[in-house]
């Protein structure tokens, strides 16, 4: 499986299900070499998975993440084996504990989420499969941002898919990991060029991941303290959570988190205008507002 192409993550969800075709369809004819996407509360990741693989012809979809707290490991990994006999090489599962307050608000008891994904790892290695096996295993990776989760993806698993990471934040997971673990980060990305304009969407964007425990901790490890979170963000947490400027400033940063070690960047390309709130449906956003900004993707499709 060859990720070293720049790919997309995007949230589906946020399209009906007549545009999923066409736009995974473009992806793969700008030259991305994958197309991710995260699981919230509305379609199923390996229904909608199969669909993304059937409907291309060499993108490699990835699920970053889909959630372990709503389905077995045994039901996990069933669906991650299935698509990679169907799909050779294609299929990358990536899986996570998602977020306490997101977790909470629909019932489901967010308890040890460390303790939690070790019992949920060692109980999908132990668990049965009667189909025939793929020529393959689909990689596992999972979201990981400190320390003890990122030892955990690299003892157990293929990796993990960091976000919001700074470049030198990636070298450091690299460095923690080892180099065979595979990295693939996600890039937030706006394509503007006003500095206050980018920066007021941004504030806005990110304000929901700004209180939530894990990010800020993971912040507070490149170097970010309470006087950032204040106020929105500062200047220089939103310069580093969110790639703005114009074409060439963002392919910069995708630039140095290769440099800096990562195997694959995915681009989750957001807008500036009408963009406040979240980019995520599961986080608030409305359903215009977290739908990709393919403007973005064609400027920076791969050359």
């Amino acid at each position: 499986m060859n990720l070293g192409t720049v790919g997309v993550d995007a949230l589906m969800d946020s399209m009906a299900g007549g545009e999923l075709a066409q736009f995974a369809r473009k992806i793969e004819k700008l030259g991305y070499g994958a197309l991710w996407f995260p699981e919230a509360f509305g379609r199923d990741p390996f229904a909608l998975a199969a669909h993304l693989l059937t409907v291309t012809e060499k993108l490699i979809v990835g699920t970053a993440i889909a959630n372990v707290w709503k389905r077995e490991p045994v039901a996990m990994l069933g669906g991650a084996r299935t698509l990679a006999e169907m799909f050779p090489g294609r299929f990358v599962l990536g899986i996570g504990v998602s977020h306490g307050p997101m977790m909470t608000r629909v019932g489901i008891n967010y308890a040890k989420p460390l303790t939690f994904m070790r019992d949920y790892l060692a109980r999908m290695k132990e668990a049965p499969y009667g189909a025939a096996r793929p020529s393959s295993e689909a990689p596992i990776l999972v979201a990981a941002l400190l320390p003890k989760m990122l030892q955990l993806a690299a003892t157990e698993t293929d990796g993990t898919i960091p976000t919001f990471v700074t470049p030198e934040r990636t070298a450091q997971i690299r460095a923690e990991i080892g180099p065979d673990k595979l990295i693939c980060v996600q890039q937030i990305s706006m394509l503007e060029r006003d500095a206050s304009k980018a920066r007021t969407a941004i504030r806005g964007l990110i304000a929901f991941y700004l209180g939530l425990p894990n990010y800020r901790q993971s912040l507070r490890l490149m170097g970010f303290n309470d006087s950032d979170f204040a106020d929105g963000g500062s200047d220089r947490i939103v310069d580093a959570m969110v790639a703005w400027g114009d074409e060439q400033m963002i392919r910069d940063r995708i630039a140095a988190q290769y440099k800096a070690g990562a195997t694959h960047v995915c681009i989750t390309a957001v807008r500036s205008e009408g963009s406040a709130g979240a980019w995520s449906l599961a986080t608030g956003g409305s359903r215009e507002r977290a739908t990709p900004e393919e403007r973005t993707l064609e400027a920076l499709a791969p050359r």
